[in-house]
């Protein structure tokens, strides 16, 4: 599907500029026009819809894989839990913290300037770089966002499912707050003792949007203290970090390039080994 869209992409920008080269030909026989903006416009459109049915179907994908991660959790069923990692966000971030597409790039009429967004939301860079065998899961409703494969659950039973995740999961990813169900979230994080899987992340300056990170950061820091939580002071350049016993700073990676490469990079020189 990839390739397809790449290929529309290249098409569509070479229409045009094919248009451009022949409007100095002497025969005449050139593209017109409106025959060159309307080819232009088929393949640049084709691409696009393309791509975002590609989106849909990942997504179906992760939601599917996340079910079926609940129902044997659920069930009981086998003695060896199913590998995944939990991703835990305030609901006000979704679709809200952009990041660089560092695979945008290129001329524009090259198929990597059409066949990638100039920006991406950081939960489907995340998810992304995690390993194939490792989906992240998160309770939310399916179809909210690309990134994470969603759980939907009703009020009722959230704080039983939300257990249930974070007991058994691998590795927990966090963006903190310190209000409502997410405070909570970290509380339960410290008396369960599972700061020790938990990688959280600083979020990094945006260049557009219109979240003061550096002021949420500094009203997360002072909030969740009480909680036995003790965060590093906000960096422009965002951090991926985790705490030790006693929530006290352990090591951190700063989040200089926001790719999925340089990510999972960044994730695995956190993860080779639990704090003691």
């Amino acid at each position: 599907m990839n390739v397809l869209v790449r290929y529309c992409n290249m098409l569509a920008a070479w229409v045009v500029l094919l248009h451009l080269l022949s409007r100095g030909s002497v025969t005449g026989d050139g593209l017109s026009a409106s025959m060159a903006a309307m080819g232009s416009a088929a393949f640049f459109l084709s691409g696009r819809v393309l791509a975002a049915v590609e989106r849909w179907w990942i997504q179906r994908r992760r939601d599917r894989r996340a079910e079926a991660v609940l129902l044997q959790l659920l069930s009981g069923v086998d003695d060896v839990p199913p590998r995944f990692a939990v991703y835990l966000r305030p609901f006000s971030v979704t679709g809200r913290l952009t990041v660089i597409n560092r695979r945008w790039r290129g001329l524009p009429f090259m198929p990597a300037y059409f066949a990638h967004e100039a920006e991406m939301e950081f939960e489907r860079v995340l998810a992304a770089a995690l390993s194939p065998d490792l989906p992240l899961i998160a309770l939310g409703r399916p179809g909210e966002a690309i990134g994470a494969g969603r759980i939907a659950v009703t009020d009722a039973a959230w704080r039983t499912m939300f257990q249930q995740l974070i007991k058994h999961a691998c590795w927990i990813v966090m963006i903190l707050s310190d209000q409502g169900e997410t405070r909570w979230e970290v509380q339960q994080l410290v008396a369960q003792q599972r700061l020790g899987k938990t990688v959280f992340i600083m979020p990094p300056v945006l260049k557009h949007g219109s979240i003061d990170l550096p002021g949420y950061w500094r009203q997360v820091r002072i909030g969740v203290a009480p909680d036995g939580v003790c965060l590093p002071a906000y960096t422009p350049a965002g951090q991926a970090f985790r705490l030790g016993p006693g929530g006290r700073f352990y090591r951190s990676r700063y989040l200089h390039r926001m790719g999925v490469a340089a990510l999972r990079r960044t994730l695995a020189g956190l993860t080779t080994e639990r704090p003691r």
